[in-house]
């Protein structure tokens, strides 16, 4: 017997380990998500965009904005240089291992580039109120208006190319390109070849970037917001982006849990020291928790190529668990007298712990089902886990030489046989009362009662970091309204003809004053059908060509001026050229999404609108093909209800697949008994919630199913001790109950106390389903 079980354990740890080492050869590669927006779950309404809109998070999710500061426009300058420098060498060579793209100074030659780029085009490039003028016989005004500014005391434009470009329309462009705000989207203003602004008596330099992939990391030295952060004083910058408030959330999420974990366990050490008075139980139980995990671990990476550090945090369960095997097994290794050998406390627990084992494992199979990588991920991490650590107990514990000397001091509260008559008067009488009470208060809360997720509760900036965002949205003034639209198309011009229809609406919404700006990739590179006709609208000045050019003192150049339109005829831009400007291709990339499989995708970012307004702009994209109204907050909390909801019904499937498999077990009577345990726990759990203020959502409800697995632990415990009547024994059977409740407890009722919130409530929610579980279990004690 000793031999089958040791090989059994054997071949499972070598088949699993054999197969991801395998896996490495194939796919080396292994992603380690820490961020909190890589657990949240895809909209519901953007299924027909996912892909699009995981493409644009990838962009804007890496993109950061830094503003050095000080007390003078040169004080700020200089720190913005010194920031610059440190990433950008002497020969403007950028240090890829942390920026794609780095951004600092608007110099004489980005203008310049600029400015080629529209002349280059300047025929398909007409603003549409030139366009305009020139369709409804204006010619002869645009081109009196160029001739003002060639004689005028200032001219915006580069006058050596006006032999070719009479009409300054390169000028016209130009204007619309940098008065429009289209390239910084700020409030911000050119000074000295950086972009600055004052505020509060403080001046402030912007810094633009996108963090490279390696430097997206949120630990280890190529962290480029770690690098930040050990490289700048942080009082003289203010620092916004998503890579911030994703380093600052999962930096402070690890370094919690990392504590409290640790405190928990060297408590859990120290526990089993004082209990056992060996060192053995407390190594052995430590070492099988740590095959556990590392099973865990390797199966999540061997099916997902990649870990969330929240599946690290719902696999503290695996921890518990663990111990509760650990100790059923040691507290009769050590304090059952009739157990004279491993295998004899085996078969003394067998039974038990496998009936527990299969109803913990029901309710992690189940989370497998949810259509949610993160929960997938924790089911295949507990499943495993928890599969290992009962082969542990049953193959490799037995293999432990039994100590000579008997016995544990049960401590006399737990020592049912002298307190039978006290508990039997009040074992029915606990329970009632908080099930009342518990009652109460859910009909108090009535109104609240629901599933009501909101992932903004799931986050709190540091007050430095609210600081910082808060002066950002000051001084910046963009006015992202945190919603925005994805335009889907077959084709390229499509898709920039769709964006263009959807330019029209949002004009007239500026005008009525229910939006105040927007950025689209119109404004920069419009359709082929509107160049078409911005190009035909220019063949109006062809015949003031000739009178243009002698007045400005160039002989009669208005053949050449023809000929030079006649070839320009077909030469259209697209987003996707390799000539196009640095800062406008910059600018393009944050909103053209490009080809995904057969379609083509871009973003429209609506600018200082109003929340009141947003039924107006989602009614708009709902009566419109091909335009899809983003709002992630809103979607992905309601996504997360729907995913609450089917979480719920997983539990209830688990409950009842448990049921049948206790009911060929048990006798009908104990099981009706153990099937009413789940439903007192659930509402008492829901009462402390309401009491905590924490709405009955996602992550309460996943614990509920955690709990649902590790309560029913103990009512099976404490079913199988009934059984036995051997005095000594059933009181050790109540003490391991005691024990494992407290290990475990300890475990989730620290985590109660991280300010992540997915950390506090998964914690606080299992600590107060378990303790209801626990108190349950020993309810079931027969008069």
């Amino acid at each position: 017997m000793k031999k089958r079980f040791a090989c059994i354990w054997i071949f499972f740890h070598a088949a699993v380990i054999s197969a991801f080492l395998i896996s490495l050869a194939f796919s080396p590669e292994i992603n380690f998500a820490t961020s909190l927006f890589d657990i949240l779950p895809p909209s519901s309404s953007l299924h027909e965009v996912q892909s699009a809109d995981a493409a644009l998070a990838s962009k804007t999710g890496r993109a950061v904005t830094v503003l050095a500061k000080g007390e003078t426009f040169e004080k700020a300058k200089f720190k913005a240089a010194e920031f610059y420098s440190h990433y950008v060498d002497s020969e403007n060579r950028l240090n890829a291992d942390y920026f794609d793209s780095l951004s600092l100074y608007v110099n004489s030659n980005s203008v310049a580039e600029i400015t080629y780029w529209l002349f280059k085009n300047r025929y398909n490039l007409i603003d549409d109120e030139t366009c305009e003028l020139l369709e409804n016989g204006g010619a002869e005004e645009v081109a009196e208006e160029a001739l003002a500014s060639v004689y005028g005391a200032f001219s915006f434009s580069d006058l050596s190319v006006l032999e070719e470009d009479p009409f300054l329309l390169t000028e016209r462009s130009l204007k619309r390109f940098l008065e429009g705000g289209a390239l910084s989207s700020t409030s911000m203003s050119l000074h000295d070849e950086v972009l600055a602004a004052q505020k509060d008596g403080l001046w402030y330099v912007l810094i633009r970037g996108v963090i490279s992939e390696k430097g997206a990391a949120l630990t280890g030295k190529n962290s480029t917001v770690r690098n930040i952060y050990s490289f700048c004083d942080k009082d003289q910058f203010v620092f916004s982006g998503v890579p911030f408030h994703s380093y600052e959330s999962s930096a402070s999420a690890q370094t919690q849990i990392s504590v409290i974990s640790t405190i928990s366990l060297i408590l859990i050490i120290v526990t089993f020291l004082f209990i056992f008075r060996s060192f053995m139980p407390a190594f052995i139980s430590a070492l099988a928790v740590v095959f556990s995990c590392g099973i865990g671990f390797i199966s999540v990476l061997l099916f997902f190529r990649g870990i969330h550090v929240l599946t690290f945090v719902f696999g503290t369960t695996l921890i518990g668990t663990c111990l509760d095997y650990s100790i059923h097994y040691f507290v009769n290794w050590k304090g059952n007298s009739l157990c004279r050998t491993g295998e004899d406390v085996r078969n003394h627990i067998f039974r038990g712990i496998t009936l527990g084992f299969v109803s913990t494992e029901i309710c992690f199979a189940a989370l497998f089902f949810a259509p949610f990588p993160l929960l997938k991920q924790v089911s295949v991490f507990l499943f495993m886990g928890l599969l290992a650590s009962y082969l542990t107990v049953i193959a490799v514990y037995p293999l432990l030489k039994n100590p000579e000397l008997k016995g544990i001091a049960v401590p006399k509260l737990i020592n049912f046989q002298n307190n039978k008559k006290t508990l039997c008067r009040y074992k029915k009488f606990v329970p009632f009362v908080l099930v009342i009470f518990s009652v109460s208060v859910i009909l108090i809360n009535y109104r609240s009662f629901g599933i009501k997720n909101n992932i903004k509760e799931l986050y709190s900036m540091s007050d430095q970091m609210l600081q910082n965002e808060i002066m950002s949205a000051k001084v910046l003034n963009t006015g992202s309204s945190g919603w925005y639209f994805i335009v889907k198309a077959d084709s390229e011009e499509e898709l920039l003809q769709k964006n263009e229809e959807l330019a029209e609406f949002l004009n007239s919404a500026v005008n009525e004053k229910k939006l105040g700006n927007y950025l689209s990739v119109v404004q920069f590179i419009p359709s082929q059908k509107k160049q078409r006709k911005s190009y035909l609208a220019s063949e109006k000045l062809l015949p003031l060509a000739e009178s243009q050019f002698e007045v400005i003192g160039f002989g009669n150049n208005s053949d050449n001026y023809e000929n030079n339109y006649r070839s320009l005829e077909h030469g259209y831009i697209t987003p996707s050229d390799s000539d196009i400007p640095a800062s406008i291709k910059e600018a393009v990339s944050n909103l053209w999404i490009g080809k995904i499989g057969d379609k083509f995708y871009s973003c429209v970012l609506p600018l200082h609108a109003s929340a009141d307004e947003e039924i107006y702009f989602r009614e708009y994209a709902s009566k419109n093909e091909g335009i899809f109204f983003v709002n992630k907050v809103k979607d992905i909390s309601a996504q997360l209800d729907v995913l609450s909801k089917t979480m719920l019904l997983m539990l209830l499937f688990a409950f009842i697949v448990v049921i049948i498999v206790l009911c060929f077990c048990y006798r009908l009577n104990l099981v009706i008994k153990i099937a009413a345990i789940p439903f007192m726990v659930t509402v008492i759990t829901t009462a402390v919630l309401f009491l905590c203020r924490i709405n009955l959502s996602f992550f309460p409800i996943t614990a509920l199913v955690l709990i649902f697995g590790l309560g029913l632990d103990y009512i099976i415990y404490m079913v199988e001790g009934i059984k036995n009547k051997a005095g000594k024994t059933e009181n050790l059977n109540n003490f391991a109950i005691v024990l494992s409740f407290f290990t475990t407890a300890l475990s989730f009722g620290a985590l109660a106390f991280s300010s992540f919130a997915p950390v506090h409530m998964l914690g606080l929610t299992v600590f107060a389903g378990l303790s209801a579980a626990v108190l349950s279990a020993f309810c079931l004690t027969e008069d």
